[in-house]
This record gives C-alpha cells, structure tokens and sequence, in this order.
C-alpha cells in the first residue's frame, strides 16, 4: 500500500507542477505579444490548453523519477534527509565530507571546462578520425590529471577543516557543497555574461558557457522539466510521512482534471488558433510536448496530426496535409488551407497581339553587374531614415542610384532565399533537399548558368563555409571562390570576415582576366555572341557578373575597434547597439570594394547592386532571431541598384527579390528566359521611369517550406503600396494586417471572415502560378 501511495504522490507531484509550469508559460506568452504590441489571448485559455499538453510530459517524468526514487530512497531505509543529518552528527564523517564534497564540485566543473576547451580545439581540424582519437586521448588525459590533482589535494583538505571545525560551524558539508556549488555557478554566468555565443572570449577561460546563450539553444524546456521533476521527487516523499493519504487523494484529482485537460486541448487547440500558435511561439515546454502529442497522433504518418491544432485535414491520407503541394483545380485542398487552389487560365498571346515592349524596358545599353548581399541586414539603414550611423558608405551609393524603399526578400533565412533569388523561382518551386543548410539540385538553372551561356564572365567569391559546400550555389560559375573562410569558422560563430571578404573581392576584382576580356568576334551577321537585346552588335565587350556575400551582420555579435558608440545614441531596439556595429564594420569594408570598382576604367560600366537575404528581429513580435516568421523586420530588405550615368531616384511600389534575376540578365545583356522559366519581372523599367511616372502595383509573395528547424509559412502583400499583408501559418491558421494604418503588424484582422477571404483567395490566385514540388524532386 505505502508503494502504491508513493507511487500516487510522485506522478501527482508532476501534474501540480505542469499546471504550475504551464501558468508560468502562459504569462511569459501574453508578456512576449504584449512586447511586441500584439493582442494576447486570455491568460485562462493559455493556462488551461498548457495544462493539458503539458500532460504526458508530467507523466513521462514522473515515470522516469519514481525508479530513481526508490533506488535512493528504498522503502524501509532511511530518508535522505536523515542520511544527511546522521553525516552532519558524526564529526569525523561530516569533516572529510566537506571537503569531498567541494573538491568533487570543483574537480567536475574544472574536468567539464577543459573538455569543451579540448573538443572546441580539436574540431575539424584534420581528418575525422585522427581529430576524435586527438579530442579522446586528450580528454582522459584531462580527467588523469584532475583525479591526480583531486587525491593530493584531500589529505590537507581533511586538515584545514580540521582545525576550522573547531572554531566555526562552517566545516559542514552543506556548506562546503553549496559553497562551491554556488561558485562553480557564478563561474558559468560570468562565462556568458563575458563570452561571445560561439563559445569564444570570456574570463579565464568559462566564455564557452555563453553557447548557452544562443537563441537555438533555448534550454528552459529543460529546466521546466527539472522543476517538474523536482517537485515530483519531494512530493512521492510525503508518501513516507502521516500525510500520506491526504497527499494521495488529493493528487489523484490533479491527475484526473491534468487528464481531462489533455483530452480536452486535442480538439481545441485546432478551434483556437491564436492559442495554439501562442504556445508554439513562446512556451518552452508546451511547444515540445506539442510537437511531441502531434508526431504521436499521427494517424497516417505524413508528419501532420489532425489533433493538437496540428491542421491535418484528412488524417487517414498521407497526401493531404498542411505541407502537401495542392494540385491546382483538382477540387481537392491537399494542402488543408481552406480550398483548392485555381488553376491558371493562360491567356492565348499572338505575335500581331502581343503589345510592343516600352521604350524603357530595356536598358539603354549593357553593365557589368556586382551584387553584394549582406547576411541578415535589416532595411532600416541610414538610407532609409535610420538615425544612427551605421552605413555611411552605402548611404553614399543610395544617393546616387536607386532606392525600393519596400523591398521584400523570398523567406527569413538564408538557405531558402538566396537560392531561389538566383534561380528566379520561389523557394517551393527550387528542386533542393530538406536540410537546414539547402542543397540545390543541379536540375536547377542559375542566373549566372543563363548569363554565362551568353558570354559573361561569372565570378562567385564568399565567406562562409556553408558556400564551400557542394550545395549548388557554384553552378554556372567560372570563378569560385571561398578563401575568406575563415579558419574553424562554425555557424553562428563569432568570426570576423567583412575584411577577408572585402580582400578576397578586390583580389578577383584586379585580375584582368576577370574584369576586362576582349571584345567578341563579330558573327557572320555582325552580332557579336551572346550581346543580347541590350548590346551594340559586335562592338560592346564581354560583360563580367560578380556575387559577393558578407556575413558579420550574423550572429553572434563582436565589437570592432574604431566604430562609433552605438550604444549612447538615441534610437534602435534594446540590445541592437552591437548589430549596429557589426553594419558598420561590413559597410565600412563594402566601401573598399565600391571604392574600388568606381575608381577603374571598367567602373563607369559596372553597375552595384546591394541587398541582403533576410532581416532579422529585436523583440518584433516576441521574436529575436530570423529563420522561424515572416513578419516585415524579417523580410523587408534594403535594395540598392546603381547604374553609371542614370539619374537616381526612390522607389517606393513593393517589390520583390523574385525580380533580381530576371534584372541582372536584363543589365548584362543576355537573353531574356523563355515565357514561365522565371517568375520575377526586371527592375530595369523602375530604374528608368521618370521620377514622376506611376508604377505597376505588384502582389509580393513571401514563401518559406518547412525545414528540419521551421515550419512552413507563407505569406502575400496584396494591393496598392503598402498593402494588406496575409502570414499563412498551416492549415487555416492566418494572421491579416493592414500595413498601411497599421505597420508594425498589431493588429490582426484575420476574424473579419469576409476581409480573410478576399485575402486567401488571392494568396490561392498567387499560388496557382507556383509550380510547387515536394522535397527530394531532382527535375522537374
């Protein structure tokens, strides 16, 4: 009976502390939308949908204490309560206990410090098995030395406490072990607070412990979980008191209504989006057990639950689920968004119909064409009304070329909006893998495979190691070149590399070969091959097109000698002071290389074209990282386009990066694609306009499928400049904002039923022009 109580009290435990987790987490979600201007829902909903999923996690834990429980604490043997008091009585016991105790804490703590140090030295250098037998042999040497250092050490330990005990009451070993406990601890947060999340810089060594920093890194579903652990192991012990059955009794009814409330979250977390999508945001804990309820839910094995708001439409058929490709006008919604996308009506175009392009559409003759893409570099740059100084240089640029002032880029990180801005194709149409860092399938053509077929020369220079890899970025590249790397760089790493980049693009740009190729021998009909429709016949030389991409604005964050002191000015996000310096460190090293190109004979033809991938979050919407949403910190870009002798002038329709690789072409002189192979339209007519002219009002379309560390999101801006903005979070789940009354994104109009469907007809109309393939296609 005393087991089976035992047993009672410990999973009820559990269930008491998930409900106590589970009010905490739902606090910190109205706390995280309230920061980011957002309406919250109500705490009770939060708490009551947490409870419940938090369920099984409670019980899981629960589970695995109970054994430990008994193996520390079998029944019929002393508490471990007494077992310290019995070592505190006895003073022979209680004085090598503390000096044990600490020196054990320390031993550990020193044995793990020097480990990481080991395995942070010894990764990737050479090959993988002589690094890991190098890492091996030198940790267990470690751990040697420190058991050495650790039996030397006790003997005069034993005597100094000795002598201490008999003046002060200190030589115990509790207070000897939270001593060091406590020590070992402000150790680890000096490491993060001094560290760089890389897991370099900081005091005597503990900066590694600023890894535990890192935004991917979150570790408080960990700690939610010890809590709930903790209260479990104490709670099974009142079982072993007078309270036992009072303590039983009353568990058994948290464990009833925790029970209830889980069975209950299955079906509401689907009727309450906002809910559902606030606890996958912001509650640590909730959001794994979620992933968790919903992998195991999963009926027919797509990856997709029909409970746990997990959008599955039809979850007896693995084809349809929230991340299925809708086949377009079959009436049936395999992607579970409310409706069958439409099939696109080609309209029949004959030559004596089809209208004569604009005088302006072209440009008035060919460039070279630099592209600089900056990592994770926000649109508010000084250009574009930002008041600090962080981009003087490109400023400088800005004020001669011309400006989109509502530029959007394809997704929120890297690996799936470069890619595609290359291909000139959305991201769920680029045939690639499901990695984090996509691989791009050579069945895809690159902008630069299309310019390089007609005659220019392509020239590919970067910084960091993920262009190193095989992963389709080199195709249709003569040159390719990735010696910036810099060495042990890692992701998310604190590597400083504007300057070896900026050094690695003047080298490529001073060889001769690369920027100044002889004019093409004229064709038999006068033409040179490859002029394209913008190019004298056989008089204009052979154009270059050149691709850098600049990384420091990235995580983590380093501080560069000489910058201004960002951190005094008024303005910016709390915390965004050091990303100021890092912007201008890159600008200050993206100045070299305009410098440079604006100085040569081959500069007055050269056009520069600067954006970046993705922006990035200072607590926007409770977010402080890109990669996961699509709101407009994330995807609004800087964009840039300078053309030598053409006026320059702000652009301020929405456009998108979808247009970038229909532009170069345009700018080199290439033939332009076939109708269909790219989804963008150029630039160059924007370019060219007058500066009063009004412009074409295009639908932006943001799209990023779902990845080993996302889940898929869409997104469209629809209507005149600024638009209404539709995210698309799976299944029926939306948000709707106003961006012109409301650009900050506060408001959701998504509950105005007639408002929300005009808006997903139209993102249904958008995508019926998507040719979207499902992951692992190789061709199409």
């Amino acid at each position: 009976m005393r087991i089976f109580l035992r047993l009672l009290s410990t999973f009820a435990g559990a269930a008491f502390a998930a409900f106590l987790v589970a009010l905490y987490e739902a606090v910190g979600v109205v706390r995280a939308l309230g920061e980011a201007s957002e309406r919250p829902p109500a705490v009770g909903a939060l708490v009551v949908a947490g409870a419940g999923v938090l369920f099984p996690v409670a019980m899981a834990t629960a589970a695995a204490i109970a054994p430990f429980a008994f193996l520390v604490e079998p029944e019929g043997s002393t508490t471990l309560a007494e077992d310290v008091a019995t070592i505190r009585a006895a003073r022979g016991s209680r004085l090598r206990a503390a000096v044990l105790t600490p020196v054990v804490v320390f031993a550990l703590f020193v044995t793990t410090v020097g480990a990481a140090h080991i395995a942070r030295s010894f990764a990737g250098v050479g090959a993988p098995a002589a690094s890991g037998l190098s890492m091996g042999l030198a940790t267990v040497t470690l751990m040697l030395a420190t058991l050495g250092v650790t039996l030397s050490l006790l003997p005069t330990g034993w005597r100094l406490v000795a002598r201490l005990a008999t003046v002060s009451r200190l030589a115990d070993p509790l207070v000897t072990g939270a001593a060091m406990i406590a020590l070992a601890a402000l150790l680890v947060a000096v490491g993060i607070r001094t560290g760089d999340t890389g897991g370099g810089g900081g005091l005597a060594g503990v900066g590694l412990f600023a890894v535990l920093a890192r935004p991917e890194l979150d570790l408080r579903p960990v700690g939610h979980m010890l809590v709930i652990a903790v209260v479990a192991y104490f709670a099974g012990a009142v079982a072993r008191t007078q309270y036992a059955k009072v303590a039983a009794g009353a568990g058994a009814l948290v464990i009833a209504a925790l029970a209830g409330l889980c069975v209950r979250a299955s079906g509401a977390l689907g009727q309450s989006p906002d809910v559902s999508v606030g606890l996958e945001r912001h509650a640590p804990l909730a959001r794994v057990s979620i992933v968790g309820l919903r992998r195991v839910t999963d009926r027919d094995h797509d990856g997709h639950s029909a409970s746990f708001g997990g959008a599955d439409c039809d979850d007896r058929n693995p084809q349809v689920n929230p991340n299925a490709v809708d086949i377009p006008g079959n009436g049936l919604d395999e992607d579970c968004s409310g409706a069958d996308t439409p099939v696109m009506v080609a309209q029949p175009v004959t030559p004596e119909a089809e209208p004569a392009p604009a005088a302006d559409a072209k440009p008035k003759r060919t460039f070279n064409v630099v592209l600089i893409t900056v990592d994770t570099l926000r649109y508010d740059l000084g250009f574009n009304g930002y008041s600090k100084p962080v981009s003087p240089n490109l400023d400088k640029l800005a004020a001669k070329g011309a400006v989109f002032e509502r530029a959007y880029s394809l997704s929120s990180y890297t690996a799936k909006s470069l890619g595609p801005l290359l291909i000139g194709r959305y991201p769920s149409e680029a045939l690639r893998d499901y990695d984090h860092f996509t691989t791009y399938y050579p069945a895809n053509t690159f902008v630069a495979e299309r310019i390089h077929a007609a005659g220019v020369r392509t020239i590919g220079g970067h910084c960091h190691y993920y262009f190193h890899w095989q992963t389709g970025y080199s195709q249709g590249f003569d040159v390719w070149d990735t010696s910036a790397i810099a060495p042990g760089m890692a992701d998310n790493d604190s590597s400083i590399t504007s300057e070896r980049m900026s050094d690695l693009a003047l080298k490529l740009l001073s060889r001769p070969d690369n920027v100044t190729p002889p004019p093409l021998a004229p064709t038999a009909n006068g033409a040179g091959a490859g002029d394209g429709d913008g190019g004298a016949a056989g008089s204009e030389p052979r154009r270059f097109f050149a691709w850098f991409h600049y990384f420091d604005p990235h995580a983590q964050y380093v501080r560069h000698e000489g910058a201004p002191d960002f951190r005094s000015m008024p303005g910016g996000a709390p915390g965004r002071w050091i990303y100021d310096e890092e912007v201008w460190f890159t600008d200050k090293h993206i100045g070299r290389v305009i410098d440079h190109i604006q100085s040569q004979p081959w500069g007055a033809d050269t056009a520069i074209i600067v954006t970046a991938d993705h922006g990035e979050a200072f607590g926007d919407h409770g977010v402080r990282t890109h990669g996961h949403e699509l709101y407009e910190p994330l995807v609004r870009v800087p964009l840039v386009v300078y053309l030598p002798g053409v006026a320059p002038r702000r652009v301020g329709t929405k456009r998108s990066h979808i247009d970038l690789a229909p532009t170069i072409m345009d700018l080199v002189g290439a033939p332009r694609a076939a109708p269909g192979e790219l989804q963008g339209k150029s630039l160059v007519p924007d370019i060219y306009a007058a500066s009063d002219a009004e412009l074409e009002e295009r639908d932006v379309y943001l799209d990023m499928p779902e990845g080993p560390m996302n889940d898929m999101r869409r997104g469209i801006l629809m209507g005149p400049t600024p638009g209404l903005k539709l995210l698309h979070f799976g299944g029926r789940r939306y948000q709707l904002y106003d961006l012109a009354t409301d650009p900050a994104e506060t408001q959701d109009l998504s509950s105005d039923e007639a408002k929300l469907r005009a808006a997903t007809e139209r993102m249904q109309q958008m995508r019926a022009h998507i040719q979207e393939v499902a992951v692992g296609v190789r061709s199409r």
